[in-house]
């Protein structure tokens, strides 16, 4: 079974580190219930505030390095348009229920 879950988060210069941390606890609890449940769980990363292209590069290869394809991964914010070329899985296979890459 495949499982969605929506993370609400603000990208800041002063936070990076704190959401690398976040990524790394996110990657570990989930991987246990996944184990646990049987299930796939996909984190959707909605970003809020603005968006500096620059800090998100940063935390998006952040994310590609915590994760290193261990589930799905998603990223969106509302209007950015910028997000399309990022907006994809991490290394990890499309699932099959075909969930949505939108933002």
């Amino acid at each position: 079974m495949d499982v969605v879950v929506e993370c609400p988060v603000r990208l800041t210069e002063s936070n990076r580190d704190e959401l690398r941390l976040l990524y790394a606890d996110l990657r570990d609890h989930y991987a246990r219930r996944d184990a646990r449940d049987g299930t796939r769980t996909t984190l959707h990363f909605l970003w809020t505030g603005v968006l500096d292209a620059e800090l998100f590069g940063a935390t998006y290869a952040d994310q590609r390095h915590v994760f290193a394809g261990s589930r799905p991964v998603l990223n969106s914010a509302p209007g950015a348009a910028e997000l399309q070329e990022t907006n994809r899985w991490l290394s990890a296979p499309a699932q099959p229920n075909g969930a949505s890459l939108g933002t």
